[in-house]
Formats: C-alpha cells, structure tokens, sequence
C-alpha cells in the first residue's frame, strides 16, 4: 500500500513540475485527472500511466 501511495505522489509532484512549464492548463489538468484514474483502475501498471502522462503533457506542451 505504502508503494502505491508513495507512487502516487511521486506521480502527482512530476506532474505538477511539468505544469508550471507552460502551455494551456486545462490540457495538463486533463493529463493529471487521466493519470488518476489510470493508477485508480490499474494499480500494477504504474509505469505505462506514467508513460502515457508524459506523452500526454507533451502533447500539451507543443500546443
């Protein structure tokens, strides 16, 4: 339990260093909400969220 949560919180400050890079906040809030529910509906899989939110937030970033 202790790896998850301190997973999520790793995950939640890296998402918050990137939003502070620029860019639209709302596309970023969206990348943070779908890592949420990704860590929420598949807890082995910590490491393809992350993947996916940083894609996500660099997606946002070209914008």
């Amino acid at each position: 339990m202790f790896k998850k949560l301190g997973f999520f919180l790793f995950a939640m400050g890296v998402s918050a260093s990137y939003a502070i890079a620029g860019g639209e906040p709302e596309c970023y809030m969206q990348c943070d909400d779908a890592l949420d529910q990704c860590v929420i509906a598949r807890p082995g899989s910590a490491g393809a969220c992350t993947k996916v939110h940083q894609l996500c937030y660099n997606r946002c970033a070209q914008d």
